[in-house]
Protein backbone atom coordinates (compact mmCIF):
# COMPACT_ATOMS: atom_id res chain seq x y z
CA UNK A 1 0.00 0.00 0.00
CA UNK A 2 1.26 3.43 -1.28
CA UNK A 3 1.36 6.41 1.39
CA UNK A 4 -1.40 7.58 -1.21
CA UNK A 5 -3.66 5.09 0.00
CA UNK A 6 -3.58 5.43 3.94
CA UNK A 7 -6.13 7.19 5.09
CA UNK A 8 -4.21 9.27 7.77
CA UNK A 9 -2.00 10.21 4.71
CA UNK A 10 -5.07 11.50 2.62
CA UNK A 11 -6.86 13.67 5.04
CA UNK A 12 -2.97 15.24 6.37
CA UNK A 13 -3.31 16.19 2.22
CA UNK A 14 -6.68 17.73 2.32
CA UNK A 15 -5.99 19.11 5.32
CA UNK A 16 -2.46 20.90 4.55
CA UNK A 17 -3.56 21.97 0.92
CA UNK A 18 -6.51 23.89 2.43
CA UNK A 19 -4.47 25.44 4.86
CA UNK A 20 -2.16 26.54 1.98
CA UNK A 21 -4.85 27.88 0.11
CA UNK A 22 -5.90 30.23 3.37
CA UNK A 23 -2.23 31.24 3.57
CA UNK A 24 -1.56 29.56 6.54
CA UNK A 25 0.99 27.14 5.53
CA UNK A 26 3.61 27.58 2.93
CA UNK A 27 3.80 25.10 -0.30
CA UNK A 28 7.30 24.64 -0.04
CA UNK A 29 6.90 22.82 2.71
CA UNK A 30 4.03 21.07 1.47
CA UNK A 31 5.68 17.13 1.20
CA UNK A 32 6.90 17.56 4.64
CA UNK A 33 4.08 18.68 6.29
CA UNK A 34 1.97 16.08 5.04
CA UNK A 35 4.50 13.29 6.22
CA UNK A 36 4.41 14.96 9.64
CA UNK A 37 1.00 14.93 9.90
CA UNK A 38 0.16 11.57 8.85
CA UNK A 39 2.73 10.29 11.14
CA UNK A 40 1.67 12.18 14.10
CA UNK A 41 5.16 13.87 14.00
CA UNK A 42 3.32 17.32 14.41
CA UNK A 43 3.80 18.96 17.75
CA UNK A 44 1.74 22.52 19.08
CA UNK A 45 5.12 24.00 18.55
CA UNK A 46 5.46 22.75 14.75
CA UNK A 47 2.34 24.23 13.70
CA UNK A 48 2.73 27.51 15.64
CA UNK A 49 6.44 28.10 13.52
CA UNK A 50 4.47 27.15 10.48
CA UNK A 51 1.40 29.32 10.84
CA UNK A 52 3.82 32.34 11.97
CA UNK A 53 6.44 31.54 8.74
CA UNK A 54 3.48 31.62 6.54
CA UNK A 55 1.98 35.00 7.75
CA UNK A 56 5.23 36.59 7.76
CA UNK A 57 5.51 35.48 4.40
CA UNK A 58 2.45 36.64 3.21
CA UNK A 59 2.48 39.75 5.10
CA UNK A 60 5.84 40.92 3.05
CA UNK A 61 4.57 40.24 -0.22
Amino acid sequence: MSNHEIPAFRLASIIVDRLIQEGLLRPDRRDLLIEKISMGRMKENDWNLEIDLAVAKESSL
